[in-house]
């Protein structure tokens, strides 16, 4: 089911599975995905869960953000608290992938009163770091970007009426590559169902394309591991053999944990959306039925 929530104003589009009197479970998306990237896994979840699966900001059907307000994860994480309040929830766990645990880390860590538990799917957190001495150098280096590519219009920076693509056949293929790990076809075409916009002579993204630039502040790696360390609940974390994390990246971030389950599956980095989604969801039911 399709929900549109307003914050003052500000639309966040979700969609949602379940009975709105079940266990409550916030499903918070990657970075350039969608609510949809839960659609395989959502129907196999228990039934007494009510999965709401939210569009980020600058998202999928939800809105875009003014041109001086900001796509940092503290951001989200506001945005996510005031979805939070407008549905009425006391307490709630969180389901998340990449980018989105990042979000998740932030409100676990800083509202440990409002969380039950965590999943976490190919993300350990940040996932975009800093070392601190570059700082200032990063700064600059990505408003001259951001300045660069509106005056070129490159990065999505074009009229919202031109279009990128041709026809949905190219945009899906095109979302298939990654530098992470690849994606099937099937995997991409669920997603391009709410990243994708018509034009009057093809496709473009519907993102905004800010979000496909460096942020001008990152945390630092200490600061990442200063969230995960702050985390009081349980936490379950399901990771790609063939994802983010397969060559050592952020291990050190697994150590910081206070109560987490580890589970090494096979699959990429959208898992979840590949034919490991059965397994996932089975360690998800597991995990949020088991009684610590």
């Amino acid at each position: 089911m399709e929900l549109v929530l307003d914050i003052e104003g500000f639309k966040i589009s979700a969609k949602t599975w379940g009975d709105k009197t079940g266990q409550p479970l916030l499903a918070i998306h990657g970075w350039l995905d969608n609510a949809n990237t839960f659609d395989k896994i959502a129907p196999l979840l228990s039934e007494d869960i009510y999965l709401v699966a939210l569009d980020l900001a600058g998202h999928g059907f939800s809105d875009h953000r003014s041109v001086n307000d900001s796509y940092y994860l503290w951001d989200y994480a506001i945005d996510i608290l005031n979805v939070v309040s407008i549905l009425k929830w006391k307490n709630f766990s969180i389901l998340a992938h990449s980018m989105g645990t990042g979000v998740a880390a932030i409100i676990a860590a800083a509202m440990p009163e409002f969380m039950d538990r965590l999943v976490f799917i190919d993300g350990l957190g940040a996932p975009f770091v800093i070392n601190e001495g570059d700082v200032v150098s990063n700064f600059r280096k990505s408003t001259k970007q951001l300045k660069m590519a509106k005056k070129t219009k490159l990065f999505g920076f074009s009229s919202t009426n031109s279009s990128q693509f041709n026809t949905r056949e190219e945009a899906i293929k095109e979302r298939m590559k990654s530098n992470i790990s690849s994606m099937s076809y099937d995997a991409s075409a669920c997603l391009i169902g709410r990243s994708l916009s018509q034009t009057s002579n093809g496709y473009r993204w519907r993102y905004d394309p800010r979000i496909t630039l460096p942020e001008c502040y990152k945390m630092t790696e200490r600061q990442a591991q200063l969230f995960i360390e702050k985390i009081s609940c349980e936490v379950l974390v399901i990771l790609g053999k063939e994802g983010l994390f397969s060559n050592g990246m952020f291990s050190e971030r697994l150590k910081r944990f206070k109560k987490a389950s580890v589970h090494w599956v096979t699959g990429g980095h959208h898992l979840h959306l590949e034919e490991t989604h059965i397994e996932t969801s089975t360690l998800i039911n597991q995990f949020l039925q088991t009684e610590f």
